[in-house]
């Protein structure tokens, strides 16, 4: 599950159950109608401010995780990047090494060669 999933559930979660809270208590309390309403109107407003705060809090953890897959990213796109030219440079390498070998061996047989034509003159 991921946690911007888990945030989510988490807020809906609290509101939910503060609201079913502060109603339940506000109902089952034996006050007047407008005792009764102002209580309502005040739980309403400390849901309202945790709800504020609790989505507060989700929205920074999931800037700061974007933020670390953002810099993990572009660390292992760096070191990709660096492992391909390493292998670049090293293909390259064996290539230019093979190939002056090659023409070594290319010009030692033409010697050879010559040697054996001067030999049987």
């Amino acid at each position: 599950m991921s946690n911007e999933k888990k945030g989510k559930d988490l807020l809906i979660g609290a509101v939910v159950g503060g609201l079913l809270g502060a109603a339940t208590a506000l109902l089952f309390a034996p006050k007047s109608g407008r005792e009764l309403r102002s209580d309502i109107a005040g739980q309403a407003q400390v849901v309202s401010d945790k709800t504020v705060h609790i989505a507060s809090t989700v929205s920074q953890k999931t800037q700061d995780v974007a933020r670390s897959v953002s810099s993990t990213t572009t660390e292992l796109v760096g070191k990709a990047k660096d492992a391909a030219s390493s292998v670049v440079g090293t293909v390259r390498s064996w290539k230019e090494t093979k190939h002056t070998d090659f023409v070594d061996d290319i010009e030692a047989s033409e010697a050879a060669e010559d040697l054996v034509i001067v030999g049987n003159r």
